[in-house]
């Protein structure tokens, strides 16, 4: 007959008790620290978002400006109108960017509004941002790169066309154009970057029409006026000329040419940097 240890049952409540005594504090311990890693987490992500989040607009143009902003364009001491134009991010070199670009409008003194002849755009300046490993830091203000638009407005931009001149620089191509006498022309106003600054580099010429002035019928008095018009692509060539490739504009369509020609194929074009600002050099 077995006989029963008279000892077995305490040793065994007192170890299953340890046991879950330990348990309990390990619980204990690891909800603990679980939940001091969540409240840390719940404290910096704020401030991690805040330094890693894009620039704000109101922030970057009264930086740029010296002036409060809520949005709406705003009356500066010297008389103009200053406001928000549109902001894009981009890479150089690996490197992110953001810039934010506001416009400077001149105003009619009697009125108020903005002068509106079909010669008067706006002037250009840029916030630029370039992101490190603390966040957007701020690298640049500046309130005259340029100036574009007429009737007293900047052309409509949500996102512009990014040309690659070099490793180091790149150029914003922005749609622009504008007529006389039926006449009109159209290309890209380029503001250029490097890496620190914006530059003004000019306006190249890819399109044209005469569509208000031409017709292909004979007028009453004998004379025919034809129509032409061409549209073309800017794309960059291995020549450099004051630290900028030569562009090459090819064109397609028509284009006005003598009188016993008057109509031609379009031809392409070579513009090239003169130091200031890229000019047509009238060859291909």
């Amino acid at each position: 007959m077995m006989q029963t240890d008279k000892h077995s049952t305490p040793r065994k409540t007192l170890f299953i008790g340890s046991i879950a005594t330990l348990a309990v504090i390990g619980l204990a311990t690891y909800f603990s620290l679980d939940r001091t890693v969540f409240d840390s987490a719940q404290e910096t992500a704020p401030e991690t978002i805040s330094r890693f989040s894009k620039p704000d607009p109101s922030a970057a143009l009264k930086e740029l400006y010296g002036s409060e902003f809520s949005g709406e364009s705003i009356k500066t001491e010297s008389g103009e109108l200053v406001g928000f134009w549109f902001e894009q991010s981009f890479a150089i070199g690996g490197l992110d960017y953001h810039v934010i670009f506001g416009k400077t409008q001149k105003i009619d003194p009697e009125t108020g509004a903005p002068l509106d002849s079909h010669v008067q755009g706006v002037k250009v300046g840029a916030a630029t941002y370039r992101l490190d490993s603390d966040g957007w830091r701020a690298i640049g203000m500046q309130t005259g790169i340029g100036e574009i638009g007429s009737w007293g407005e900047a052309p409509d931009i949500k996102q512009a066309e990014v040309l690659t001149l070099s490793p180091e620089r790149i150029a914003f191509m922005l749609d622009f154009g504008y007529g006389m006498g039926g006449y009109f022309d159209d290309g890209k106003v380029l503001f250029g970057f490097d890496g620190t600054t914006w530059i003004d580099l000019g306006f190249v010429q890819t399109g044209g029409n005469n569509a208000g002035a031409c017709d292909d019928k004979p007028l009453p008095s004998g004379i025919m006026i034809p129509c032409w018009s061409y549209t073309g692509t800017i794309s960059v060539l291995s020549d450099i000329h004051h630290g900028y490739p030569d562009l090459l504009v090819a064109r397609t369509g028509t284009q006005s040419g003598d009188e016993q020609h008057p109509v031609k194929p379009a031809e392409n074009a070579v513009y090239r940097f003169d130091g200031d600002k890229y000019a047509d050099t009238g060859r291909e």
